[in-house]
């Protein structure tokens, strides 16, 4: 559908939820500010403490660390008058470390041109593009790095302009079970120039959280702040559970005034080593949207699986012996050396290695001695 370019132009700035603005600005490539993933979008671009999956180039590549078998993911978003923002990555799990590249696209196709004077020039193409190439590596066992590296290109007909940017990320798995923490600082970059002006890059800060329950449906709940450079900071909010082996159901809301969402919904599908995920976000004035993606693993299955498993028994272990370290301590602090030595040597069979159980079961043996 052909469309003056003015409003073109109009209505992708008013999409990201901003005013329309020149290109001398304090800020260009605004395209860089819109999320990917359906999942993500689902959960009110609450995601940076959770990017278990191929959607953590964008989000958190710290994340990609969780990715157990080599994977693809692509992302399909209609948005507006024929406009669409699409997205291709692929992760690479290698020992502690997760390579991956993606590419950003956004574009409606041929548009109809307008010079100065308004008179006709013909169709002319516009469009907004970027490579990333992302790196994952796991620190410590709490602590995750990521790094991404972007080229970006602003096209229009047959004016362009180039810029390189970089992504710097952390994911660090807290002290309280299943709480992660996540952080992320996109768009560090040489800025963008553009005919005749200048602009920067849209520089974001991320930071959020996310906390697991392990029910029999688990359920994730996830907090973002986003700050961006020279502009207000908002909210997202989200929650996702897994009511059978296959199906999530996943809720969120974006805490933004300017761009006036409405709560979102979306349905995760997983089947072997193929995952669909399906986001409807609707928007107040422009109407409503919806993003589709998938991703599919490379590898057996059943290896991720297991790996899975393990990592659930490892969740659950370390919870119950933060528990018993806690009635174990508490007994301690009442000088019950009796009760206090039995939780510390529970502690000790699950994890023999534990030296910090083993150091407060023989000082609580030593002053049951003494005061014996």
């Amino acid at each position: 559908m052909r469309r003056p370019i003015a409003f073109s132009l109009f209505l992708v700035l008013f999409l990201m939820g901003l005013a329309p603005l020149s290109f001398g600005a304090t800020s260009g490539l605004d395209f860089l500010k819109l999320g990917i993933g359906a999942r993500p979008l689902a959960l009110g671009e609450a995601y940076v403490a959770i990017a278990d999956d191929i959607n953590a180039i964008y989000w958190n590549p710290a994340g990609l660390v969780q990715l157990k078998l080599p994977e693809v993911g692509f992302t399909y978003n209609k948005w507006f008058e024929d406009i669409g923002y699409h997205f291709l990555g692929y992760g690479h799990p290698v020992n502690d470390s997760v390579f991956a590249a993606s590419i950003y696209y956004l574009g409606g196709g041929d548009i109809d041109g307008s010079d100065g004077e308004g008179s006709p020039i013909g169709d002319i193409s516009a469009y907004d593009l970027a490579f990333a190439f992302s790196y994952g590596r796991k620190l410590t066992d709490k602590l995750s790095g990521g790094l991404t590296f972007k080229f970006i290109r602003e096209n229009l007909d047959n004016e362009a302009g180039n810029a390189f940017a970089f992504d710097l990320s952390a994911l660090y798995k807290a002290v309280i079970d299943n709480l992660d923490l996540g952080f992320n600082v996109q768009n560090i970059g040489t800025g963008i120039k553009f005919i005749k002006d200048s602009a920067s890059l849209p520089l974001n800060y991320k930071f959020g959280l996310a906390y697991r329950l392990l029910f029999t449906y688990p359920l994730t709940f996830s907090l973002d702040f986003n700050k961006l450079n020279n502009e207000g900071g908002y909210f997202g909010l989200g929650a996702e559970c897994w009511i059978t082996e296959y199906l999530a159901l996943r809720i969120g809301h974006k805490f933004d005034t300017d761009v006036k969402d409405k709560v979102r919904v979306g349905l995760g599908l997983k089947a072997k080593n193929l995952r669909l995920d399906y986001a409807y976000t609707p928007h107040k004035i422009l109407g409503d949207t919806h993003q589709f993606s998938f991703g599919f693993y490379f590898g057996r299955l059943e290896e991720k699986e297991e790996a899975l498993r393990r990592e659930e028994a490892e969740a659950k272990m370390a919870s119950l012996i933060a528990s018993f370290y806690e009635e174990g301590m508490a007994y301690f602090a009442q000088e019950r050396y009796v009760e206090a030595i039995g939780k510390f040597s529970e502690i000790l069979l699950l994890d023999p290695e534990n030296r910090t159980a083993l150091n407060m079961m023989k000082e609580a043996n030593r002053l049951l001695m003494e005061r014996d």
